[in-house]
Formats: C-alpha cells, sequence, structure tokens
C-alpha cells in the first residue's frame, strides 16, 4: 500500500509504534526501512520531501491486525 499525501508524518510514526508487527518502508529499488526502529523513522522523515520517493515506495506491516489502525494513512 502507499503512503496517502500530506499525512500528518508524526502521527503516522506515532501510529506505527502501537502496532504489534513490524510496519516497513520499501523503495522499487529494494530498500527496506523498518519503521519501528528509530533510526528508520529518522530515514523515514529526511526523505518525505522527495515526493518521486515516497510515492513510489510501499509501506507493508507483518501483521494484518496492524491494518485498521494503519488505514487512515494508506491508499
Amino acid at each position: 500500500m502507499k503512503l496517502k499525501k500530506n499525512i500528518n508524518v508524526q502521527a503516522f510514526l506515532e501510529t506505527v509504534k502501537k502496532c504489534d508487527g513490524n510496519v516497513y518502508f520499501k523503495t522499487i529499488e529494494g530498500d527496506q526501512l523498518n519503521l519501528k526502529s528509530l533510526l528508520s523513522q529518522y530515514i523515514l522523515v529526511s526523505i518525505i520531501e522527495n515526493r518521486e520517493l515516497i510515492r513510489n515506495g510501499i509501506i507493508e506491516y507483518s501483521m494484518e491486525a496492524d491494518a485498521p489502525m494503519l488505514a487512515q494513512f494508506l491508499e
């Protein structure tokens, strides 16, 4: 799933922290950031201005039970 445009990044990352499983940002180049990691969160925040990279990346989660919490941020 892709991130919606103009999301509140802080609210998204707070929601990720509440997830039971892992949440990943994956690029088309094959890079993968585990967004439960603080370092990965910093990287995501630093690249959020790169619209092309963000729009081409996808969000995946390891536990289907986390989907309802993340739904407001995903399209």
